[in-house]
């Protein structure tokens, strides 16, 4: 679907949307190199300036905030790439600026890798409204560093670690299960669930929140052809379930529970930006390549009940920079029905699950209306909560079964 400038803005005031956005996302694509396993949009920071990139962000905020109505959000998300790339002059005047657009009580976060974590860096966002930091460590196994790409070394992730421990942000760890290993290797089990529970028990004692990711193959990534060309092999289903199942174990008996598929958490650390895409809630997102999404709901128009609008930004960072509060030229029009899915997608990935009032709300329909079978065949899977329905956690592991069963009958 495509919209010129005075089509979106028109979309998208208050009075046209249930839910204006209150989470805000800004995309900074820099990064020292390419691990082998990564399909997101970035750039090697010595490849484009920063300063015209983080001036360019700021406008396009600037304009898109104004338009949506929104002058301030409850979270700030700062992600990439590798925002601890940033120059000090850009990211001094890029936090100064959001500064201005955090609410009160805003949870800030912002991504970083350990190579680049300084103490400058560190300092700066302490001096700054930044209250949550996601260190992407990924593994502490000297054979998976190697297969994965990645730059610095364990050595650094440790010290990284042990530097943003004496700053008082919530600290969040990216670690990855699931890495492929050299065909024939006969004990790649054994040796993966000591270095899972290795690492866990070293780590988790240190933070409050870890993302437990299980390593997907992206199509194109150096790692992606080293499969397809049979020099590493990924573990099959039952083996991830079996490395799930002793992190869930492992992490619950110190203190964390699983919240999201791939999130662990202590009571109270919960990642509330990456709730709001859960909820399906609408979220701003600013830079080259960043996602926003916004509901639409247009009285006058009922078949429009639930629907979405989805823009992504454009990846030619030289266009991006010459007119970054331009509409992006393709823009995504979710029809009711697959927002109504993706809901459901995303809500029973957590542990909250979904709402059943907002679904009402924003689609006009009752939830046991349109899913009385699989609903009725799931019950003693499923947990209530008031208007609130939930996969016990335990089950996380069968949501793709479960959400097959939701998609046949909803279609």
């Amino acid at each position: 679907m495509n919209l010129d400038a005075g089509m979106l803005l028109s979309a998208i005031p208050p009075a046209y949307t249930q839910f204006p956005p209150r989470s805000l996302y800004l995309h900074i694509p820099f990064c020292a190199g390419r691990c082998s396993y990564c399909d997101f949009f970035s750039v090697r920071s010595t490849a484009y300036p920063q300063a015209p990139y983080i001036d360019a962000l700021l406008e396009q905020l600037r304009v898109w905030s104004s338009s949506c109505g929104t002058n301030s959000f409850d979270t700030i998300y700062i992600g990439g790439g590798t925002p601890s790339v940033l120059d000090k002059r850009s990211l001094e005047k890029l936090l100064t600026a959001l500064s201005t657009y955090a609410a009160h009580g805003c949870e800030w976060t912002i991504e970083a890798n350990p190579e680049s974590l300084s103490e400058q860096f560190l300092e700066i966002l302490a001096e700054s409204g930044v209250t949550r930091l996601s260190l992407g460590i990924q593994t502490l196994s000297v054979e998976e560093w190697d297969l994965l790409g990645r730059i610095g070394s364990i050595a650094e992730s440790r010290a990284a670690l042990e530097r943003a421990r004496t700053y008082p942000f919530d600290l969040s760890l990216d670690l990855l299960v699931g890495i492929p290993h050299r065909p024939g290797m006969a004990n790649f089990m054994t040796m993966a669930k000591t270095q899972l529970l290795t690492t866990l028990s070293e780590l988790a004692p240190q933070v409050a929140h870890l993302s437990l990711y299980d390593l997907t193959l992206e199509y194109g990534t150096a790692l992606e052809h080293r499969v397809k060309a049979g020099e590493l092999s990924m573990p099959d289903a039952d083996d991830l379930a079996e490395l799930r199942l002793i992190a869930d174990e492992f992490l619950e008996s110190v203190g964390f529970y699983r919240y999201e598929v791939s999130n662990y958490a202590r009571k109270g650390h919960e990642c509330r930006h990456n709730a709001a895409y859960w909820n399906m809630e609408p979220y701003l997102g600013v830079g080259s390549g960043a996602v926003s999404t916004l509901h639409l709901r247009d009285p006058d128009n009922p078949s429009m009940l639930g629907s979405l609008l989805r823009m992504t930004g454009n990846i030619d960072l030289a266009r991006y920079t010459d007119n970054p509060s331009t509409i992006p030229p393709n823009i995504e029009r979710i029809d009711r029905n697959t927002a109504l899915f993706e809901f459901l997608m995303m809500g029973f990935r957590t542990a909250r699950g979904v709402d059943t009032k907002k679904i009402e709300a924003l689609f006009g329909i009752r939830l046991f209306s349109i899913l009385p079978r699989t609903l009725a065949r799931w019950k003693s899977e499923l947990v209530w909560r008031g208007d609130e329905v939930s996969l016990y956690p335990r089950n996380f592991d069968i949501l793709n079964r479960f959400l097959v069963e939701c998609m046949e009958e909803l279609s």
